[in-house]
């Protein structure tokens, strides 16, 4: 009798713990969503991205608006073993497409390719199908029925930066005086993307003219800079899905089972963030800082006897006023991003720069003896990327 108990305790254990079927599955990804995927993606076969691992259902999920969302649920097996992946369909290719398979009534979405048969004798599996009417649980702030998920972005291989900018800084109308100034201009930024999940961008950016004074004559000039711009956006974790109830089969039971019943919606918000950086290195394209910069090659090529006399007294220390460094503006910022469309970001950044100015005065029987100048200036930036 005890044994009899004992063999049913470990049959009905059993089964409850029992792990879902391991299969050697492989799913393509269509090229313009592997950035999303690429911390999961294998090295390119046969032209494409993919992922390795075990598709377990294809789900059928209605939405609010009683369109049908259709998701591959994916069990990964590199890199991240074991790791659960909800997949649009949208987002991968076709495997019946791909080899000319009369197509099933799911449109050969039910059907998944094996990683280990050649593409020449392909072989594809089955997998069950959960058809689910609307059932999602809201993530709740306080208040009823209040759900959120993360909008899809897709990076196209450019970027534009379309951005406002407060600067605050203090300018010196005089040599022996300061004022504290608040302006707004605008800064565009273009180029294109690079890396494997085109984390990088290097383009060109243009800043609006900003009023500066030029402080040995007390004049006021606009001052436009061009700059080269460099940006990283770093990478965040795959966003959180809504919560399904799952029916059917054991596979799907025991994978929900590994996924939280609810995301706080704090973490849920933050994980659509994405932090980036950035660095430029420019020129003011006044016509004072460029005149300084011709000033500066000239000293370089000794083409001009009043530039050497100049240089000499000014490496002699007998120019203290004046500064003939080459007149360069450089800078670095920290942002944020967020998804608003799946092509457009909003953008919030802070930054820093050094901004480097020409300027002129008479000296010594000249005229228009140029200097440099800087300016070191933080700024607030808010805008549209992309």
């Amino acid at each position: 009798m005890r044994g009899s108990i004992a063999l049913a305790a470990a049959l009905l254990f059993g089964i409850g713990c029992a792990r879902p079927p391991v299969y050697d599955d492989l799913v393509r990804i269509r090229r313009e969503y592997a950035p999303q995927w690429w911390e999961a993606l294998q090295d390119t076969l046969s032209g494409g991205a993919f992922l390795r691992g075990t598709a377990i259902e294809l789900w059928l999920q209605a939405d609010a608006d009683g369109r049908l969302d259709t998701f591959l649920l994916f069990r990964l097996r590199q890199p991240v073993a074991d790791r659960l992946l909800r997949i649009p369909v949208a987002q991968l290719e076709n495997p019946v497409r791909r080899f000319g398979i009369q197509a099933t009534e799911y449109g050969g979405w039910n059907r998944v390719e094996s990683y280990a048969v050649t593409e020449h004798i392909p072989h594809l599996r089955e997998i069950p199908v959960r058809t689910q009417e609307c059932d999602c649980l809201p993530l709740s702030v306080g208040l009823p029925r209040i759900s959120y998920r993360c909008p899809e972005r897709v990076l196209p291989p450019y970027f534009v930066e379309l951005r406002g900018v407060v600067l605050p800084y203090t300018d010196a109308p005089s040599r022996t005086s300061r004022q504290g100034f608040l302006r707004y201009h605008g800064e565009i930024a273009a180029g294109m993307r690079w890396g494997a999940a085109r984390q990088w961008g290097v383009g060109i950016a243009y800043s609006t003219p900003v009023p500066l004074f030029n402080s040995l004559r007390g004049q006021l000039l606009q001052r436009p800079i061009a700059l080269l711009h460099l940006r990283y956006q770093f990478r965040t974790p795959e966003q959180p899905q809504r919560r399904l109830r799952i029916p059917g089969s054991q596979a799907a039971r025991s994978a929900a089972e590994e996924t939280p019943e609810t995301t706080p919606f704090p973490e849920l918000l933050a994980s659509c963030f994405r932090p980036f950086v950035y660095a430029d290195v420019g020129m003011s394209v006044d016509r004072l800082t460029l005149r300084m910069a011709r000033f500066w090659l000239s000293a370089k090529s000794d083409c001009s006897e009043c530039v050497r006399f100049l240089r000499d007294l000014e490496a002699a220390g007998r120019l203290p006023e004046v500064d003939f460094s080459l007149p360069i503006t450089w800078g670095v910022g920290i942002g944020i991003e967020y998804p608003l469309t799946r092509w457009m970001d909003l953008a919030l950044d802070l930054g820093w720069r050094s901004i480097a100015i020409g300027e002129e005065t008479a000296l010594l029987g000249f005229t228009n003896v140029p200097s440099t100048r800087r300016l070191n200036v933080f700024r607030f930036r808010a805008g549209v990327t992309f």
